[in-house]
């Protein structure tokens, strides 16, 4: 029979009827009744299935900024692999990966029969060790690192689900089909997952906009945007050196990995921040408040007519404003003395859909599985805009809908 090579991984959740305990201790085991019996307790489906998602995403989004991961990804992953967290796997030894124990595994193990498939997609059955977790913490971060740092005869196994060479959570699962599960259908079952249960809205934001910084102290680049720890450097930057910044990735809690070209990957809080020439603000109580720009914006003076010689100011840039004003019924930020951009560049204009919607990058190129429902409003931000020859409203960072679904 013709299999492929395993790679520690399971392709499927663990049978619960023929699961045989081995070195599982009785801490492990009540921390697994802990972390699951709880979402296996509440009485609906949606229920646990809510609950679950919840918690493996606080999991996933920390161990998705160590590793430098999709956490949509690792989440479907869980999902499909112990089956919403009530396989034997999940239960009695916290493992959402069926990640196997192998002989490099020190920790507990829990032995148990699981599915496999050969080259022609036929499944057969095999018993085997799988690693034991303390929590789903450990169990995420265990996923993460071999996600990262794959196995010992192939270090890269894993290295197109990497955010830096996956454009798109499909791109990392397709990568995945063949070399972490033998599951001839995996991306579409990850994909299918993660689109019914809009699990991108926990992905970072990855930005390939090029923008030139100073480096506001020397540092060491790396070679992966992960933790520092997890990766190799691969050259330094000093004190006051201008470099430009290619690709940036912001995660959950704010944080940013941005890759100098040439260089490698560095924490944002190395480079000094580009900063918005703003007149000072000295004619107003109203305190200072920063805001997001989500489009474009353009400097009015207090009767609504562009200030000459002020530059456009950037989408996805903070500005100080200070309390807001009406200008010929519309309203308006101030950000300095007799300046003003518009709030619909900030806040948004909510509409209401006419048809289903599609969600298009700054490419017009669909790069989720995003479905947004007619009748439901969205938060538009600025003025429509061409892309392709199609006109389209900004929803987010780099999503844009076709301004005929709102017609």
């Amino acid at each position: 029979m013709n299999r492929k090579i395993f790679t520690g991984f399971a392709t499927a959740a663990v049978l619960t009827s023929t699961a045989v305990p081995a070195v599982v201790h009785a801490k492990q085991a009540q921390a697994a009744t802990t972390t699951s019996a709880g979402l296996g307790s509440v009485a609906t489906t949606g229920d646990y299935q809510a609950q679950f998602i919840a918690e493996a995403a606080r999991q996933a989004q920390k161990a998705a900024k160590t590793y430098g991961l999709y956490p949509s990804v690792m989440i479907a992953q869980a999902i499909l692999e112990s089956a919403w967290g009530q396989s034997t796997l999940a239960t009695e030894a916290n493992n959402l990966f069926g990640i196997k124990a192998g002989t490099d595994w020190t920790g507990a193990t829990y032995t148990a029969k699981t599915r496999e498939e050969d080259n022609s997609g036929k499944s057969y059955y095999i018993t085997a060790a799988f690693r034991a977790y303390d929590s789903y913490e450990g169990s995420f971060d265990d996923n993460g690192k071999k996600l990262r740092l794959g196995v010992s005869w192939q270090p890269t196994r894993y290295q197109g689900a990497w955010l830096e060479n996956a454009a798109t959570y499909a791109d990392a699962t397709k990568s995945l089909t063949g070399t972490y599960a033998t599951d001839h259908n995996y991306d579409t079952s990850l994909n299918l997952r993660i689109a019914q249960y809009n699990l991108t809205k926990y992905d970072p934001v990855i930005s390939k906009a090029t923008k030139t910084y100073t480096a506001s102290q020397s540092a060491s680049t790396y070679e992966w945007p992960t933790d520092h720890d997890i990766s190799a450097k691969s050259g330094s930057i000093a004190k006051g050196n201008k470099v430009t910044v290619d690709k940036t990735i912001t995660y959950y809690n704010g944080t940013k990995r941005m890759h100098i070209a040439g260089k490698g990957w560095v924490n944002s809080t190395v480079l000094t921040t580009e900063s918005i020439s703003q007149a000072p603000n000295t004619d107003t109580k109203d305190a200072k408040t920063n805001k997001m720009l989500m489009h474009n914006a353009y400097v009015y003076d207090g009767s609504g007519v562009r200030v000459k010689g002020v530059k456009t100011l950037k989408e996805n840039t903070a500005i100080a404003t200070y309390g807001t004003k009406t200008i010929k019924n519309k309203k308006y930020y101030k950000i300095g003395n007799n300046q003003y951009v518009a709030a619909g560049n900030i806040d948004g204009t909510m509409r209401p859909l006419t048809h289903n919607a599609y969600v298009y990058n700054g490419s017009g190129n669909r790069d989720n599985e995003t479905v947004y429902k007619k009748g439901q409003m969205l938060a538009t931000y600025g003025s429509s805009f061409e892309i392709m020859g199609k006109r389209y409203y900004r929803i987010g960072i780099n999503q844009y809908v076709k301004v005929n679904n709102f017609k």
